[in-house]
């Protein structure tokens, strides 16, 4: 019940965040049975909240371990449906570590969940394919084969028109199943083939350059561009105080998008809820309802009127570098 119910706010928040979103051939993902979730991984923890927003079923998330070794993160990660992954300077103790979350992998696999593991290992921003490693998913698709459970492959592809600007253009596109029992030769699975065969399927549905956003003939209307004007002057503060604030604490990472759309998917229902509590206790409770709707509405009309600023540095890793062309970008957007 609960991750139904985080998954609806994620997809929420998304069309505030990302009202250029498309979620392609969705109907191919059945989850018929247990399954393990492929996808490339350009954008951080942004690209697992996405899938997470638009998979029909409850999805365990295969995450950095490094973060885990704080309790708190360590609690709540866990309790979000995530385990960790540990690389060989994360730990000394990784491989033994790693044999624990794969033995929790197969456990919920056993009882018909299933687990997103992203084969590239780390994002990087770009558009382009990375070099699988293959450890995780070379070891479930053993042990899957060694307890006789069957396992299909469901594979994603991701695409952003930037990772530094918002609003946000994003596709995610779902490619057919593929089936491991299908792979079984001389009493073994072929994992070689089966990742040589989910990695070409996903290089050959990829587009290995920014996506671009597709026009909003809502744009012309009057009305909704008056209610973005109206959205801007009230509440753009808001998001250009979290924004700044973000870019700052995550320069020369990657994590500049996932966090300041976890911060927003939070602050901003709370920001709503403080603005109309407030209001309703001098003016009364229509008062207060009128701004509970009056606040979100003229945001989403900001986010859907405001142009998408496509990238055009594909080839360099972005690590939140805030170069000239970038900080001219933001500025356009500050005066739209």
């Amino acid at each position: 019940m609960f991750y139904s119910v985080l998954r609806l706010f994620i997809r929420l928040g998304l069309m505030w965040y990302a009202p250029g979103l498309k979620a392609r051939n969705i109907w191919q993902a059945r989850y018929t049975y247990p399954t393990i979730i492929i996808a490339n991984h350009p954008n951080s923890f942004l690209d697992a909240l996405v899938i997470a927003a638009y998979a029909p079923v409850k999805i365990c998330f295969l995450t950095r371990g490094d973060i885990f070794k704080y309790p708190v993160a360590n609690v709540v990660l866990r309790w979000l449906s995530m385990l960790p992954v540990y690389k060989r300077n994360d730990d000394e103790d990784f491989a033994v570590k790693n044999d624990f979350t794969f033995d929790e992998c197969m456990r919920r696999l056993t009882a018909g969940e299933h687990v997103l593991i992203f084969p590239e290992g780390r994002s990087r921003n770009l558009w382009e394919l990375q070099p699988f490693m293959n450890g995780g998913l070379t070891s479930l698709l053993e042990r899957s084969y060694r307890v006789e459970l069957p396992l299909q492959i469901q594979p994603y592809t991701l695409n952003y028109n930037s990772f530094r600007h918002v609003p946000k253009a994003i596709e995610l596109e779902a490619l057919p199943p593929l089936d491991t029992t299908e792979y079984i030769s001389g009493h073994q699975v072929e994992t070689a083939a089966i990742i040589r065969d989910v990695r070409n399927n996903l290089r050959e549905a990829m587009v290995a350059s920014p996506l671009a956003p597709e026009q909003d003939l809502g744009k012309d209307n009057r009305f909704w561009r008056v209610t973005a004007k109206i959205g801007y002057y009230t509440q753009f503060w808001f998001y250009r105080l979290w924004r700044d604030y973000i870019k700052k604490k995550t320069e020369g990472t990657i994590f500049y998008d996932s966090l300041l759309f976890s911060v927003l998917l939070f602050s901003y229902p709370l920001f709503v809820l403080f603005c109309s509590v407030l209001i309703s206790r001098f003016v009364g409770f229509w008062g207060g309802f009128f701004v509970f709707i009056f606040l979100p509405t003229t945001a989403y009309a900001m986010a859907r009127f405001q142009q998408a600023v496509t990238e055009t540095e594909t080839n360099i890793p972005k690590q939140n570098a805030w170069n000239r062309t970038t900080e001219s970008h933001a500025n356009r957007e500050d005066a739209e």
